[in-house]
C-alpha cells in the first residue's frame, strides 16, 4: 500500500468513527461531511509523510479512494479463493493418504487371510493322501511300515516317504522338533501329541488332517484309525508341532 493510500484510509476511518457518534446528521450530510473532512485533513497532514500530495485534486482523491476500496475487495476475494483452494487441496491430500492407508490395510489383511488358507508345504496333500491309505492297517509296537505301524512309526513313515523329511523315531522326541502350534492354528500335517499313560509326558502321537480330526495308530485292537480331538483325546492332549 502506497503512502497516499495509507493517508486516505486512515483519514476515512477516523471520520467514519466520528460520524457514528452523531445521530442528528442525515446520511447524505454524513457522506458529504466525511468526504470534505477527509480531503481537508489529507491536505493538512501531508507534511507528516515522505510523499507530498500537493496539486492533487478532490476528484483525484476520490478516484484514488475508490480504487483502493475496490483493490481491497479484490484482494479479500482472492484470499478467500486461495484459502478455499488450499483447504480443498489439504482435503484431497488427506483423502489420498486415507485411501493409501486403507489400501495397505486391505492388502495386508488379504495377504494374512491367504497365508492362513495356503498349505504350509505344497506336498502336504500328497502326505495326507498317503496317511489315509494306511487306515485299517494293524498296530504293532516298534513297527515302521509299510504293512504295520506303531504311533510314532506311522507319522515318521509318512513324513519320510511323502515329504522327504526324516523326523525322530520316538513320539516324545518328535514333540520337541519343529514349530509349536496352538490348537486354534492347527493345519493338515501338524503332529498332535497326547499323554495316554497319565505320566505327565508325551506317550502317543497322531497326524492332523483338518476338521478337528487326526489319524493315528491307536493300539493293537483298533490299528490305524481316524479320531477327533474331542472327548478322551481332548483331555489327553498335550501339544502340537509342525516339523
Amino acid at each position: 500500500m502506497s503512502d497516499i493510500s495509507r493517508i486516505i484510509l486512515n483519514t476515512m476511518l477516523y471520520e467514519i468513527n466520528n460520524s457514528n457518534t452523531s445521530k442528528s446528521v442525515s446520511n447524505n450530510e454524513s457522506f458529504s461531511k466525511l468526504l470534505q473532512s477527509s480531503i481537508g485533513l489529507l491536505g493538512s497532514s501531508s507534511s507528516d509523510y515522505s510523499c507530498s500530495n500537493s496539486g492533487v485534486s478532490s476528484l483525484g482523491m476520490i478516484v484514488t479512494l475508490t480504487g483502493l476500496i475496490n483493490k481491497n475487495r479484490i484482494y479479500e476475494s482472492n484470499s478467500n479463493i486461495n484459502n478455499n483452494l488450499d483447504s480443498n487441496n489439504q482435503t484431497i491430500q488427506i483423502n489420498n493418504q486415507n485411501s493409501n492407508v486403507n489400501s495397505n490395510i486391505s492388502d495386508s489383511t488379504t495377504t494374512s487371510v491367504n497365508n492362513n488358507t495356503e498349505s504350509i508345504n505344497p506336498n502336504m496333500d500328497k502326505a495326507i493322501k498317503l496317511l489315509k491309505e494306511q487306515v485299517g492297517k494293524p498296530y504293532v509296537w516298534g513297527a515302521n511300515g509299510p504293512d504295520s505301524f506303531d504311533c510314532s512309526g506311522l507319522v515318521r513313515y509318512v513324513y519320510k516317504n511323502a515329504l522327504g523329511k526324516d523326523i525322530p523315531r520316538v513320539s516324545e522326541d518328535q514333540s520337541k522338533v519343529g514349530q509349536a502350534v496352538s490348537r486354534e492354528n492347527l493345519q493338515p500335517g501338524d503332529l498332535v501329541f497326547f499323554d495316554t499313560m497319565d505320566k505327565g509326558k508325551v506317550s502317543h502321537v497322531g497326524m492332523y488332517i483338518g476338521n478337528n480330526e487326526f489319524i493315528h495308530a491307536a493300539n493293537s485292537k483298533k490299528g490305524v484309525i481316524k479320531s477327533t480331538l474331542t472327548g478322551y483325546y481332548d483331555k489327553k492332549f498335550i501339544n502340537a508341532r509342525r516339523p
